[in-house]
């Protein structure tokens, strides 16, 4: 890992996407032996208070890489936290937490926002895949939000964020989708027999398709399909 001085080069511009690259050249490198080293501790966490252990392990991670961005004059107060943070994504082994902080410089300007990703598990103490820093150029909290909100930001390498698909074949189960916009058309006023519905999913059951979930989009329901990828 370069150091900081190393890392910027004299009257090198530092922006927001810099800062974060540099934040997670250090999580890479570290976040497995941060883990090993401190996993007893982390499941007896985990075991009394529960997702909470999830901070303790990611303030032991980041706490002396982020206290580098400081000494540099970089203002992160109140730094991540719970109140600053989304969880939608994912089953509860793989859940992630995008927790968010706004980077200010020595003249207290905002220069931009870095968004924690935080892959961790609710059935036991488990991260599966290594956090990971976006850097954002919004610093409104209604912004953060509506960035993070969009999947392709999230994994969308321009933002930093990565789709995590480098472990094994075998462990990733992989999916093909389609979708059926015209469902609604089987659920007319006239039509509500059950059979009718049936006759529209059983097409797509003989062809190995299940049935995911269906999302009401401008006046029609919209069927989205899955079945394991050949």
């Amino acid at each position: 890992m370069k150091a900081w001085k190393e890392y910027f080069e004299t009257n090198q511009e530092i922006t927001i996407q810099s800062l974060a690259a540099y934040v997670n050249q250090h999580i890479q490198q570290m976040w497995v032996s941060v883990l090993q080293d401190h996993y007893d501790e982390l499941t007896d966490t985990f075991e009394k208070i529960g997702e909470p252990s999830y901070g303790v392990y990611i303030h032991k991670l980041l706490q002396p890489i982020l206290k580098e961005v400081t000494n540099a004059g970089y203002n992160l107060k109140p730094g991540f936290n719970m109140p600053h943070s989304l969880e939608h994504w994912g089953p509860p082994e793989e859940r992630e937490r995008c927790m968010w902080c706004v980077v200010k410089d020595e003249h207290e300007k905002p220069v931009g926002t870095f968004v924690l990703r935080v892959f961790h598990s609710h059935v036991k103490f488990k991260v599966p895949l290594a956090p990971d820093i976006l850097a954002l150029d919004e610093t409104e909290q209604d912004s953060i939000i509506a960035a993070i909100s969009k999947a392709n930001i999230r994994l969308n390498k321009k933002y930093r964020g990565v789709v995590h698909q480098n472990r094994e074949n075998d462990q990733i189960q992989r999916w093909d989708y389609s979708a059926e916009t015209g469902l609604s058309d089987y659920l007319t006023q006239n039509e509500t027999e059950v059979s009718v519905l049936d006759y529209a999913l059983s097409k797509w059951g003989k062809e190995g398709w299940e049935l995911a979930s269906v999302v009401p989009h401008e006046g029609r329901l919209i069927a989205f399909f899955k079945r394991p990828a050949s």
